[in-house]
């Protein structure tokens, strides 16, 4: 695997049993994500999206196949050497932000930053401060998710996959949830962020025009990826 991939997965498959037979919902993907690069997903709803961005971030157990991030193979690793991987390399921004209400915005991003338990509360606070300000949220550190808006919300969560610096951020339908102004905003801060950090990006998205801006369309049907045409740039 060349040190310009940051994420390759080799046949991968997830059968899940239902009733008296099975049923295939991912089947034979094979793909890799170089550095910097963006990639959009697309498919109908119930077409497996969510489901092999579980298995690409190790949420999810494979049927077969195999997944690698930088380098590394899910294949084999327990629960906490996925977890410790995951925090050392990936992000995650979800449709619903799943930001803990009790915490301020601050301390919800520092949070992934605290979990390696080998960072100064401090470091992490100051941190997560920098990144906050990078998503525009600046003069909402010490709010509660309760006291945000949603598009806010939105924004923390995504300023929380960036805090510790990871080669790749997963998003599941970052803008699903908003409406069409808010939705425009965040998208916007996603490609502002990715070309400004040269993180890799991998999106599940309706957001048609959120797929356009990606470096690479692939359209999940029927279990199989099918490369689109690039709209790159549009």
């Amino acid at each position: 695997m060349s040190k310009d991939v940051v994420l390759e997965c080799r046949e991968l498959g997830k059968v899940y049993r239902e009733g008296p037979g099975d049923v295939e919902v991912i089947r034979d993907v094979s793909f890799a994500v170089g550095r910097s690069e963006r990639i959009a997903i697309v498919g109908s709803s119930g077409s497996g999206k969510t489901t092999l961005l579980n298995l690409l971030a190790g949420l999810d157990v494979a049927s077969r196949g195999e997944v690698c991030v930088c380098g590394v193979s899910l294949n084999g690793l327990n629960d906490r050497e996925k977890s410790a991987l995951r925090n050392r390399h990936l992000g995650f921004v979800y449709q619903f932000h799943h930001l803990l209400p009790e915490f301020s915005a601050r301390e919800n991003v520092a949070m992934p930053l605290l979990m390696r338990r080998d960072v100064a509360v401090s470091v992490a606070a100051q941190k997560a401060e920098e990144l906050l300000t990078l998503v525009g949220l600046e003069a909402r550190l010490d709010h509660k998710p309760g006291e945000l808006s949603g598009g806010e919300r939105q924004r923390v969560a995504i300023a929380r996959a960036l805090v510790t610096e990871p080669d790749l951020v997963l998003l599941d339908e970052p803008t699903g949830n908003l409406d069409q102004h808010t939705a425009e905003v965040v998208q916007g801060l996603i490609m502002d962020l990715s070309q400004r950090l040269q993180t890799s990006f991998i999106i599940v998205t309706h957001d048609l025009s959120l797929a356009a801006k990606m470096d690479r369309i692939w359209q999940l049907q029927d279990g199989g990826l099918v490369e689109q045409v690039s709209n790159s740039g549009l």
